[in-house]
């Protein structure tokens, strides 16, 4: 139950009239209603059994990280360039970095404030440019598909079945994205990094066996670069204002900047030439 003037439950209740069949598991919905006259509403979901959750402090395994990568990959095939979204005027379109002006400045000065000496050179190098960062991830960004995203993609909303099928929960957030924005979640935070050429294989092969429009790995990693930087900013002048006080939440973002930093010395020396604004900003 909730009040339908609250953001959440909406979303979720609007993504299920939306998208009956959304390509992937999901808790089924068995009832889903708005009372106008009182202001409430009811979403009755199913109570998945023998499950066990994922936990953003846990990374996966090798058979978790390709069924994700097999249920993303068939999300992404099936609403590529989907005309509905053009009557969901309701949903959030993320496809398009806009950072509002001044927004890097006052993130990054609080970022610096409570985390002094937390970044890598590298990242901190990348932090003190990112100005650059929204032109280069929009440009190689564009060339990939607009599809359904997952507003809140983490493993925190991952149910694994006993069969091992990954059930993905928490749609009070969906939006029209790039498949690469999901795709990047799954390669940068969820994963071991030694893990990351054979979950981005298995997401392109099922992609490439349903999809319409077959992608090429070339392709693939030049889109997850922009997605990278968006990701960095997010992991870094995003969280400078999240406050937590509970344990578990602390840990989250210690093992959030961790992770920040294994990613950009990983994707630094994969791809470069991605990093060559830093030379030209100095």
């Amino acid at each position: 139950l909730w009040e339908p003037d609250g953001g959440a439950g909406v979303g979720e209740a609007r993504f299920y009239q939306s998208f009956p069949d959304v390509g992937v598991r999901i808790p089924a919905c068995y009832f889903n209603e708005f009372d106008e006259e009182n202001n409430a509403a009811v979403l009755v979901l199913e109570d998945i059994q023998n499950a066990v959750q994922g936990d953003v402090l846990r990374l996966v395994d090798s058979a978790q990280a390709e069924g994700i990568a097999n249920s993303l990959a068939a999300m992404h095939a099936k609403w590529m360039g989907s005309p509905k979204f053009e009557k969901y005027n309701w949903m959030v379109d993320v496809s398009h970095w806009r950072p509002e002006e001044g927004w890097f400045e006052s993130r990054r000065a609080l970022f610096r404030e409570r985390f002094p000496d937390r970044l890598s050179s590298l990242a901190s190098e990348t932090l003190d440019h990112i100005e650059a960062a929204p032109w280069i991830a929009n440009s190689r960004l564009q060339a990939a598909p607009r599809t359904l995203s997952h507003g809140d993609f983490h493993l925190d909303n991952i149910l694994f079945e006993s069969s091992g099928q990954p059930v993905f929960l928490d749609w009070t957030r969906p939006a029209i994205g790039r498949v690469a924005q999901n795709l990047a979640e799954l390669l940068f935070k969820m994963i071991p990094l030694k893990l990351f050429d054979t979950t981005l294989n298995a997401y392109r092969g099922e992609f490439n066996r349903v999809s319409t429009r077959p992608t090429t790995m070339r392709a693939l990693e030049s889109q997850l670069s922009g997605a990278f930087l968006r990701q960095f900013s997010a992991s870094t002048c995003g969280m400078a204002r999240w406050q937590p006080t509970l344990p578990r939440a602390i840990k989250i973002i210690d093992e959030n900047l961790r992770k920040t930093n294994e990613v950009v010395e990983f994707w630094q020396t994969r791809h470069p030439k991605l990093f060559s604004f830093l030379s030209r900003s100095n």
